[in-house]
């Protein structure tokens, strides 16, 4: 007798005790990549100092946080901080300033670039073995540039970083998804965006302990060396050793995780593991091109990877803007983190209610509109900016998750890892102009946050133009979108939300659909997870 994969879990469980062991321990790693993702929060503060006229009396007053001609050269330097930033060692004050937010750009153009390039990389060599090395990269090239010598070789070494946390993201996302059954990973999904809240809450506690920004770069490096040992607990993908023809390895982890789970009597004594790939040549495709084919799915597509790049760069925007709000500057970004499980929360209680366009556009418009709101309040009531700062934060990261959920769905099959990939890039890109955009603060008291608003609200208005996708069946092709035109704009509240198929396409999957609603609590065969940015 032969079973697929899917086949096992329903037979053993699909969050049993041994899927829940994987996932906990894969969960867990954000706590060490938000750290990483979020550096330069702490370790290029802004710091203090008092500039004097290198030619100045010892008795004549300084300028306090201003340089001369607001060039670093013409002062005598003496910071009056603490905590000793890259900022304050390599004097990256005033016309230096945007050298800081270049270190954070370059960071995540190496985020970007490992994506690009080394995506595919688990798919060659196996998801446990990428997931190794590229802990042990961040590890290293990290924890090295804690011993950086100049600012050039820093830079260097955080984009190639960069490029190993972009395979840790990656991987330990699908390699948790691929352990587990379909039925759970869209909860789960929201439960590794908790971690990474709570990731962020810890850092800003290391570096309120910390008293230089090497020290705390180590210490957040050196906190991956623990997950060098998940290979003892966690087994590789048995999804993937079938796509490699190694049935009998896969077969094994699955006995393995029936007998873990108590669900050893439930698979009979003599079976096998059927692959799930099919010989389909039906499906033609022009890949991306197909993006590009029909002016309803080009519009659709624009308005995506604009939603994608708002989302990215106001959360990032929003982030790094909380050590700025005038208030302490680790409660505040800690609270920036944690306010992001409510909204996970929230956006998984309400998705499945009133619809992932009216979610996604309602927590646009909203976070837009708090940021907007700051531009006006007197920059003496540190509380309220703050208070609106956090809703707009919140508000922003209920619609990242959603936007996943969204474009997966509205992306067709043929395409939808290259297209969800076309988007994330995007994101990423979000990622990289987001400290820049923050700099404006620096001529506008709080303008940054009018920026971040103003897109953050046109993207909610633009999202208005796209389908809603609860209640549908997942499109198959480009016909299937065109076809969204004549969807109903009203969503019945007691449609379930159907789960997503992420079909490899080099591994021909081959999935038979109806193009008919699910009733509530049905589940098809073209259920899989969303992919990870």
């Amino acid at each position: 007798m032969q079973y697929t994969v899917d086949d096992v879990f329903e037979l053993i469980g699909q969050l049993g005790w041994s899927q829940r062991t994987y996932f906990f321990l894969l969960g867990i790693l954000q706590i060490f990549v938000a750290p990483h993702m979020l550096l330069n929060v702490f370790t290029g503060l802004d710091p203090s100092f008092e500039c004097y006229a290198k030619n100045a009396s010892s008795e004549a007053k300084p300028l306090i946080d201003k340089c001369i001609n607001n060039d670093p050269q013409e002062c005598r330097i003496s910071y009056t901080s603490e905590y000793k930033s890259f900022a304050s060692e390599w004097n990256l004050i005033c016309s230096e300033k945007y050298k800081v937010a270049l270190v954070q750009s370059v960071w995540m153009g190496g985020v970007m670039t490992g994506a690009l390039v080394l995506g595919s990389a688990a798919d060659v060599v196996g998801r446990l073995k990428t997931l190794m090395v590229s802990i042990l990269g961040t590890i290293a090239f990290e924890g090295f540039s804690a011993f950086a010598p100049t600012l050039m070789t820093m830079i260097l070494l955080r984009f190639l970083g960069g490029v190993c946390c972009a395979l840790v993201i990656l991987v330990s996302f699908v390699l948790s998804q691929e352990l587990i059954g379909t039925n759970w990973r869209s909860f789960c999904g929201m439960c590794v965006a908790m971690v990474f809240a709570v990731g962020i809450g810890i850092y800003s506690w290391l570096a309120s302990i910390m008293s230089d920004w090497r020290t705390l770069t180590l210490v957040c490096s050196l906190l991956g060396i623990v997950f060098l040992l998940l290979p003892c607990y966690v087994p590789e993908s048995p999804r993937w050793l079938i796509t490699q023809g190694r049935n009998d390895e896969a077969k094994v982890i699955l006995e393995y995780m029936a007998k873990k789970n108590g669900k050893s009597k439930e698979l009979p004594s003599h079976w096998e593991v059927k692959s799930t790939g099919g010989k389909n040549k039906e499906k033609k495709s022009n890949g991306v091109r197909d993006l590009v084919s029909h002016p309803y799915v080009l519009v659709l597509t624009l308005i995506q990877i604009f939603s994608w790049f708002v989302n990215s760069c106001t959360y990032y925007g929003l982030t790094m803007a909380a050590s700025n709000l005038g208030g302490d500057v680790y409660i505040s970004t800690a609270l920036s983190g944690l306010i992001e499980i409510p909204a996970c929360i929230t956006a998984a209680s309400v998705i499945d209610r009133i619809g992932r366009r009216i979610t996604l556009c309602s927590a646009m418009l909203l976070g837009g509109t708090a940021c907007i709101c700051i531009q006006f309040i007197p920059v003496e009531f540190v509380t309220v900016i703050t208070g609106l700062a956090l809703c707009g934060k919140l508000s922003i990261s209920a619609s990242f998750s959603v936007a996943y959920v969204h474009s997966a769905e509205i992306f067709p099959t043929v395409i939808r890892n290259s297209a969800v990939g076309i988007v994330s890039v995007a994101a990423r890109v979000g990622g990289i102009v987001a400290p820049f955009i923050l700099m404006l603060g620096d001529y506008v008291p709080n303008m940054q946050f009018t920026v971040f608003g103003l897109m953050t609200f046109l993207a909610g208005i633009l999202n208005l133009k796209l389908p809603e996708t609860l209640g549908q069946p997942m499109p198959e092709n480009i016909t299937d979108v065109i076809a969204f035109r004549s969807v109903g704009k009203v969503v019945n509240s007691g449609k379930k939300y159907q789960k997503l198929k992420m079909v490899d396409e080099e591994m021909g999957a081959e999935t038979v659909r109806p193009r008919t609603p699910t009733r509530k609590g049905e589940a098809r065969e073209d259920q899989e997870p969303l992919l990870e940015e």
